[in-house]
């Protein structure tokens, strides 16, 4: 259901303009037209009211003429009842449009019993009157002395039946006349097509003409019940619709053709090949787009048709000779529409091959050996072996379609039996209503005892109306998936693993019937996800009481056991502290892994249970790690370990490994691209000295892909590429040398070295005498940069493979927090560097807090980065504005307005043209502004826009003058 309505296309959707101004509890309907219908689609209808809260949702089904109406909208209540302007939303497809209307605070009174008779009795007398002088006779109503409302619609309706004319049509209230209209012409539009009797054509009628006479007496609520009721029934006269497909793109068309032109094995003959080849290259496509499907639907069948004539069964003689007698004749076609113009046979050939398909499962049914299906097996097979008969001596395939009903009984009958078992089965294994269950096993056992094929059929009714008693009994999906989620808030902050388990099978199961809403499930499958979401549905106010029965014992226990696990991990640090206290840094780490373990308990004492769980794992993860490395290399780090630590070292030796390749391979055609590498890896320095590990993994990679690209060595009598061979997982080298002499062949040497210089492996091969070369070897499997040289004669040139790293470390939410500071604190450190100038290298203030800001980044104490980074932009704010006596602007934000004001220093009075950048703290140009100056040099401009939250800066250039100032939107 599409909540937003930007990426739609306005202007399909036209509306009958009724929205006026309402009181509170009058009744509203929306009814309107859809341009251009797509089968199968729903038109969503939202209404929001003065708030912004949704006071009503709508899914319609339109007429196929487009027409649709609301079901009745009650303007009542606390939401839908409040004085204000509401906004109707309507979104149908790529489609939406969108009006309002308005509530006063004046209530609206229902008239009573007595006004409506008196209301009705006029308009008897009314419509008489109209009938005698459009007919030229006496009124046909006589005086009205019945005080009963039924009688008196009765008599209404029978005078709409009687003498109807479109004229009548005119004397109906404008506000529901169109609606009227079209459900009228739509009733008569299935009569003109027989698709409906006259009787039924009559009742719709009937329930229209009653829809009228209810409106017109003020009971609007129930004229709109009984019109809505009456596009319902319209509608349902043809339930099943094909759904349109969307019109396929050129690209697609053009995909298909040649599809279609490299298929072999079909039944188009080279005269058709060449028809679409000719589309094909005449770009026509889209003209021929009917006939593409056609052609495709066609062939897809016979394909099917090819796949059955292979098969080795007696009830598929009939279609396989028939196929084999048309098959010829489809090849022989010189042309499309040749070929489409067959496909009424071929579509009847492959609907009976699909019947057919059918009872296969049948007939590996009666021929099981299988104990359980015997009884079953004997009922069905006097009926089954008639059918067989009948089959078998059937001279047509029009034989075969015409017992389409007996094959889908069959097939009934034995997936009945199944449906029903496996619904028992889960129903046992899950534990749910055991009256239910006994009541299920009572139907298996009347469908095994069945003494006749309809007794099975009535059984398959019975089933399926306890199936669809058990849809009505549970929550709907959406209020089932909000309670699971809820519930499993309160069972993650109280740790409880068991209902933590059972909760997320619930929202599995809910997830999956979501999934099949959307999709086109079997009835199986249908059946047993029913079963699942009862057992759902049972165990939420089960899950819900353990919840809110978790009492103090309950938390002592988990609570224990957390604080206990935080004790062994302090234990273990102060013992660690006698042999390890003289290696570097190895005191702060225990200081900070201490006030980790603090922070455990201060979580239990906040009762957030899950949270703490949660941290003392972390904490544990991370003393292995940090543990095991001063093991291994004490003295391997000068600042000690932390688990950031660690990773910064591994990070690091990424980077020098670049290095040390760059050293490795360097050749002056990289010398114009060094400066970029230099700040990429400036920049990926920065990210790991922050602990943004998860920025800095991209970054790699990037530096990786630029040297790949890069850092090759280029020669002109050498031309190759390397591409990836994945199916058998080795690299293959193209190229072309440049040859003086085409009558002999030359040796070329290829030598693929590792990022540090050594080898990897070498090849030896030649090139053919017009220069070309093909080589291949098995593709390196460990990540890095590969560099493959190539030597032709005194010519050398290179390729670079990247195998790219997937880094597998995994970031707690605190990790990824910090991710979003240190990538906040890049972007100000770069704006104020661009816009600060000197100003900005020669105030000791921003060193102090940029100092800081890393400072806490190392400690990874969030909210004091996050002071930190709000100092920052203070001081940007406050000290790095560029000001000048030739000129200056100043720039104030507030309530969703920029206000820019300066002046400039003129020598003579008139006006000039100023225009002023704005950039946000990426350094991306938002907005820009022009403006006119006043004869004095005096400006001012406002501009109407809200700015993400951050720091800004307005610039204003005068003649070779730059001044700036800053503003902060918090």
């Amino acid at each position: 259901m599409p909540v937003y309505a930007s990426a739609q296309t306005p202007d399909r959707i036209t509306l009958l303009e009724n929205f006026g101004n309402y009181e509170s509890g009058e009744p509203l309907f929306v009814y309107g037209q859809i341009a251009s219908i797509v089968d199968d689609s729903f038109l969503i209808m939202q209404i929001f009211n003065p708030q912004g809260d949704i006071c009503q949702i709508q899914q319609l089904m339109p007429l196929s003429n487009g027409a649709f109406i609301t079901d009745v909208i009650p303007l009542k209540g606390r939401i839908c009842g409040i004085p204000g302007e509401y906004e109707i939303k309507l979104f149908y497809g790529d489609y939406s449009t969108s009006t309002t209307f308005s509530v006063s605070s004046g209530s609206f009174s229902e008239p009573t019993k007595d006004q409506m008779i008196s209301s009705a009795k006029n308009l008897l007398s009314e419509q008489g009157s109209v009938i005698g002088n459009l007919y030229d006779i006496p009124s046909p109503v006589s005086n009205q002395t019945s005080s009963n409302l039924s009688e008196l619609e009765s008599e209404y309706v029978s005078l709409w039946n009687e003498f109807f004319v479109d004229d009548l049509i005119t004397e109906i209230n404008p506000l529901i006349r169109p609606a009227v209209s079209s459900s009228l012409d739509s009733v008569q539009q299935l009569l003109d097509d027989d698709e409906i009797s006259f009787e039924i054509a009559k009742s719709i009628d009937e329930i229209i003409f009653a829809s009228v006479f209810y409106y017109e007496i003020g009971d609007k609520t129930k004229a709109i019940d009984l019109l809505t009721d009456a596009f319902v029934d319209v509608r349902n006269v043809n339930p099943e619709k094909v759904s349109n497909q969307r019109a396929p793109t050129f690209d697609e068309l053009e995909e298909t053709l040649l599809n279609l032109m490299k298929k072999s094995d079909t039944v188009m003959s080279k005269s058709v090949k060449n028809e679409v080849g000719f589309i094909f290259a005449r770009g026509t496509a889209p003209v021929y787009s009917d006939e593409i499907g056609e052609l495709i639907d066609v062939l897809s069948k016979s394909r099917y048709l090819d796949v059955v004539s292979r098969k080795q069964s007696d009830l598929y003689k009939l279609v396989q000779n028939d196929w084999e007698s048309l098959k010829p004749s489809l090849m022989g076609k010189e042309s499309i529409d040749e070929l489409i113009a067959s496909s009424i046979r071929v579509t009847e050939l492959h609907q009976a091959a699909i019947l057919l398909r059918e009872l296969d499962s049948v007939d590996r049914f009666i021929s099981s050996d299988s104990e359980e299906n015997g009884d079953l097996a004997n009922l069905i097979q006097p009926d089954w072996s008639a059918l067989e008969r009948d089959l078998a001596l059937a001279s047509s395939v029009e034989d075969i379609l015409e017992s389409e009903s007996q094959i889908h009984q069959m097939v009934q009958i034995i997936d009945i039996s199944s449906r029903i078992s496996k619904s028992v089965e889960i129903s046992q294994m899950s534990g749910i209503d055991s009256s239910l269950v006994e009541d299920w096993k009572s139907l298996l056992e009347r469908v095994e005892n069945a003494d006749s094929v309809d007794d099975i059929l009535e059984i398959v009714l019975e089933f399926d109306e306890s199936m669809t008693e058990l849809r009505e009994k549970r929550n709907p999906l959406v209020v089932l998936e909000f309670q699971y989620k809820t519930m499993k808030e309160k069972a993650e902050l109280q740790a409880d693993y068991e209902n933590l388990f059972l909760i997320d099978n619930a929202l599995r199961i809910l997830d999956t019937a979501k999934q099949m809403e959307s999709g086109n499930p079997s009835i199986t499958r249908i059946d047993r996800i029913e079963v699942l979401l009862s057992w759902v549905s049972e165990m939420s106010p089960k899950i819900q009481e353990d919840l809110d029965a978790y009492n103090k014992d309950a938390y002592k226990v988990r609570a224990s056991d957390i604080l206990q696990r935080a004790k062994s991990l302090e234990n273990l640090v102060e013992l660690s502290l006698t042999k390890n206290r003289f290696l570097p840094n190895y005191i702060e780490f225990t200081e900070t892994f201490n006030e980790k373990i603090d922070n455990v308990r201060d979580l239990v004492i906040k009762n957030d249970l899950d949270q703490a769980d949660e941290l003392v794992r972390d904490l544990f993860d991370e003393w292995s790690q940090v543990s095991k490395a001063y093991t291994d290399d004490p003295l391997g780090s000068e600042v000690g370990y932390t688990a950031d630590e660690i990773k910064r070292i591994e990070f690091r030796k990424k980077l020098d490994a670049f290095s040390n390749m760059v050293s490795s391979f360097y050749n002056t055609g990289f010398s114009e691209y060094v400066d970029e590498y230099n700040q990429k890896m400036a920049d990926a320095n920065q990210m790991i000295e922050l602990a943004n590990f998860v920025d800095a993994e991209s970054k790699i990679s990037e530096i990786g892909d630029y040297l790949s690209k890069y850092l090759v060595l280029d020669n002109s009598s050498i031309i190759y590429d390397i591409s990836f061979d994945a199916e058998k997982s080795i690299w293959v080298i193209n190229g072309a040398t440049e040859k003086s002499a085409f009558d002999r062949r030359e040796n070329l040497y290829v030598t693929v070295y590792n990022m540090d210089g050594t080898k990897h492996s070498s090849l030896e091969f030649t090139d053919t005498k017009q220069g070309n070369f093909f080589t291949q070897w098995i593709a390196p499997a460990d990540p890095g940069l590969y560099v493959v040289m190539l030597q032709y004669k005194d010519s050398k040139a290179s390729q670079i493979v990247h195998i790219e790293e997937e880094f597998d470390y995994e970031y707690n939410a605190t990790d990824l927090s910090m991710v979003e500071l240190a990538r906040e604190f890049e972007e100000l450190e770069s704006f104020a560097e661009a816009f600060g100038g000197e100003s900005y290298f020669e105030n000791p203030r921003f060193a102090s807090v940029i100092n800081e800001i890393e400072f806490a980044f190392k400690d990874k104490d969030a909210e004091d980065v996050d002071d930190n980074l709000n100092e920052l932009k203070t001081i940007i704010e406050r000290y790095l504005p560029v000001r000048s006596r030739v000129a200056v602007v100043e720039a104030i934000y507030d309530d969703d307005k920029l206000i820019v004001s300066g002046a400039v220093q003129k020598t003579l009075a008139f006006r000039e043209d100023l225009f002023v950048d704005v950039y946000d703290q990426r350094g991306t140009l938002i907005e820009e502004i022009s403006l006119k100056d006043n004869s004095s040099g005096l400006f001012t401009e406002t501009v109407s826009r809200a700015f993400e939250p951050g720091v800004y800066v307005t610039q204003l250039q005068y003649h070779d003058v730059v001044v700036t100032d800053f503003f902060n939107v918090k």
